[in-house]
């Protein structure tokens, strides 16, 4: 049987043989101030050109069961985990992400993290094997929206259209499961499903990227929430509930976070998360929920993957799903059966390892160790080392470039480039998928802030 990344090329190959053989009426419709661009704009999108991949992507439907497969393993095992190796303890589970206590100040120790509600993790495709590389949990993942809207417009783009249709390419909404969620906790609160919805981030971030919140509102909209934008600034939180210009909201629809001023952060959203707790207003998702799944969360699961103390259907399905991956600190550790100084081997293995920050988002502050020299390395190292946060040495999933292509100049451009996937799940179902690409013209294993685009299935 061919693997899945094999499969996966062979899917795609015929697409944009078929893209380069109508490249005029493609790049005539996503070309600049073409119709379909015009379209993205008009939604205040910045999802075109160069950071459009035109063609989309296919997979195979088996690829969406893999990752679905995995995602159930990865639940149960953070259940396992929390259970067993930290007595059911937030302290404990604070401790094993290296977590400062200006961001413990956002958790309810009392309550025990309700894992990846909803999230978007990013994996690759290497041979047969899904691979995780961070969890994105938490509302605030992004893309959501847009992975929604971008699809319908490739579903009526000119040749690629009729194409997509031809070979029974599908995708789902990813809003309509979030919406479905949202209707859950509504019910579940005793509120009507009238109620005030507000998606909500603090002023300066709804100010850099208007388009995408508002995005996601009329997104919601669609499927019958009343949904509207709002500025944390701007909420009232009083003895019955949360205000939005003198109207009670019922639901808070998450994107403000602790990062990357928790103090300041804490501040402003203190009130809120109060509130919720008091049961005056729901928050999709919880932002403790969030905190307690970002990307450190693999170094423990590695650990008892490594030290075999997982249930031996979860260590089977779940073997190359996680990478080995370990908090980089002053300490010995095991690597492929043998004890280690971390450090001193992380330094040794360049070229198998990256390093990033165990929360953060956008790419920040990662470096694959392939892609830099010697001292480059050591000096990021040493900086990890000497930070406050927590940092997590993984090892790299080696994957195959593939093939993408973009409108730039009136032409359609294609080249072989590294890519990774993002699945949204949502309450345990996995109902839509994106892939990124690195920036064109870059063959780097970085794909943050590149092309991003939605994923038909076949």
């Amino acid at each position: 049987m061919v693997s899945l990344e094999w499969e996966i090329h062979e899917l795609n190959a015929p697409l944009h043989e078929f893209s380069l053989l109508h490249r005029e009426e493609i790049v005539g419709h996503f070309g600049e101030d073409c119709p379909g661009t015009k379209e993205i704009s008009r939604r205040n999108l910045p999802w075109h050109g160069e950071f459009l991949p035109v063609p989309p992507a296919l997979l195979p439907t088996r690829a969406v069961e893999r990752m679905s497969a995995c995602h159930s393993a990865l639940h149960r095992a953070l259940d396992h985990l929390f259970d067993r190796r930290l007595n059911s303890s937030w302290r404990h589970l604070a401790t094993a992400l290296r977590l400062e206590e200006t961001i413990l100040r956002f958790v309810d120790t009392s309550r025990r993290p309700n894992w990846l509600t909803i999230c978007r993790p990013d994996v690759v495709l290497s041979g047969d094997a899904v691979s995780i590389v961070e969890p994105n949990a938490g509302t605030s993942c992004g893309f959501v929206s847009e992975a929604d809207v971008l699809g319908r417009l490739f579903e009526a783009a000119p040749a690629i259209g009729d194409y997509l249709q031809a070979v029974g390419a599908r995708r789902d909404d990813a809003v309509a499961a979030v919406a479905a969620h949202l209707f859950r906790r509504l019910r579940q609160a005793r509120e009507p499903v009238s109620a005030l919805i507000l998606v909500m981030d603090f002023a300066a971030d709804l100010q850099a990227y208007a388009g995408g919140y508002e995005l996601m509102a009329s997104e919601l909209r669609r499927y019958g929430l009343r949904a509207e934008v709002a500025a944390v600034e701007d909420l009232e939180v009083g003895p019955s509930g949360v205000f939005h210009g003198g109207e009670r909201c019922a639901l808070l629809y998450r994107y403000a976070g602790e990062e990357p001023d928790p103090t300041d952060k804490f501040k402003l959203l203190a009130p809120l998360l109060d509130a919720a707790r008091a049961g005056h207003v729901v928050i999709a998702d919880e932002l403790q929920d969030a905190i307690a799944a970002n990307k450190t969360i693999l170094a423990p699961l590695s650990e008892e993957l490594d030290a075999g103390r997982l249930p031996r259907d979860l260590t089977d399905t779940l073997a190359t799903f996680i990478p080995w991956t370990r908090v980089l600190e002053e300490a010995r550790t095991n690597v492929d059966g043998a004890l280690v100084d971390l450090p001193a081997w992380a330094l040794a293995h360049r070229s198998e390892l990256v390093l990033k920050p165990g929360s953060g988002f956008c790419g920040r502050g990662v470096t694959v160790g392939s892609e830099v020299d010697d001292t480059t390395w050591s000096k990021a190292l040493d900086a990890a080392l000497e930070a406050s946060e927590a940092w997590i040495v993984q090892r790299l999933v080696v994957s195959h470039p593939t093939r993408s292509a973009i409108v730039r100049d009136s032409q359609l451009l294609s080249e072989e480039s590294y890519v990774d996937y993002g699945y949204f799940a949502v309450d345990g179902s996995v109902p839509a998928v994106i892939r990124k690409n690195a920036p064109f013209g870059s063959k780097t294993r970085r794909v943050k802030l590149a092309s991003v685009g939605p994923v038909f299935l076949v």
